[in-house]
């Protein structure tokens, strides 16, 4: 079973536990913009004409799409029932949707989670308009739930995606710490960095811009901030905010290090004069 096959049968659990009859993601020309929830549905795949991917709490898997695209979303064998159209979507949405005779119909809008939020306005006017007349525009409501529970519940595919993400962190921190001499510049930590992540065949978790941070001593700038020209000196404290990206899914872990200098810090740091020690890993994985 696929990730994303996977993640529509959970789905169907979730609707099940919140009472929700049905829910519908109603999208178009994804290339352009894309709703965050069609990764856990179709993965990398594109849907161009306006379409709706509709899961039912009874276990239905429903797609409604373009004619054209009909086999290529057929070969990701998550839809059940996938019905094609030429000129127009309205009139096979709304004889599907009164025959699954939902009393709720979830749709993608929230205004606490972005990945929630992914119908636009003006898909969300067409899709109203589409169901104009009938009973249904009323009983539209937010997915919010649904997506943030799919979202937090990780599959056994989704856990071992995270872990082998924090593993190839934890081995590229580890090679930095090795690497790091008094005197180089957060700029040359963090491309030594990102050399280690590409040679992994990994992406970054964030853009390369500030993946890695690098903060060395009081002067560097703290928080989303890429690196800068400052030097790594003795008795320095080094912050380092940094993920990779493997198979969609990120790390996001920070470190903190010091080039131990004083007595007072080497007995604290069990390190010796100039060495460089850190503190204990506190790992934090996520989904990107």
């Amino acid at each position: 079973m696929t990730l994303i096959q996977e993640k529509a049968n959970q789905a169907i659990q979730i609707l099940q536990e919140q009472q929700t009859d049905l829910w519908l993601t109603f999208v178009r020309e994804t290339s352009g913009v894309r709703d965050p929830v069609l990764d856990l549905l179709i993965g990398s795949s594109d849907l161009t004409w306006q379409s709706a991917l509709i899961l039912t709490r009874k276990g239905e898997k429903i797609a409604i799409i373009g004619n054209l695209e009909k086999d290529a979303l057929a070969r990701l064998g998550v839809f059940d029932e996938i019905l094609g159209y030429d000129k127009s979507i309205r009139e096979l949405l709304r004889e599907t949707i009164t025959r699954l005779q939902p009393d709720r119909i979830a749709v993608n809008t929230s205004r606490n989670n972005v990945h929630a939020d992914g119908l636009t306005h003006a898909m969300h006017e067409i899709l109203r308009d589409h169901l104009a007349n009938t009973p249904y525009t009323d009983r539209l409501t937010s997915a919010e739930a649904i997506i943030s529970s799919l979202r937090g519940r990780k599959t056994p595919s989704e856990q071992a995606r995270i872990r082998k993400a924090v593993e190839i962190t934890d081995e590229i921190f580890r090679q930095t710490f090795d690497f790091i001499k008094v005197g180089m510049t957060e700029i040359e930590i963090g491309e030594h960095m990102q050399r280690l992540a590409q040679e992994r065949g990994v992406g970054l978790a964030w853009p390369a811009e500030n993946c890695p941070a690098v903060n060395s001593g009081p002067d560097s700038p703290v928080g989303h901030n890429g690196p800068t020209d400052i030097k790594v000196e003795r008795g320095h404290l080094l912050h380092f905010d940094f993920g990779v990206r493997y198979e969609d899914y990120c790390s996001d872990i920070q470190r903190v290090a010091m080039f131990c200098r004083r007595e007072r810090q080497r007995r604290r740091w069990k390190c010796s004069a100039g060495s460089l020690r850190f503190a204990p890993p506190s790992k934090s994985p996520v989904k990107r």
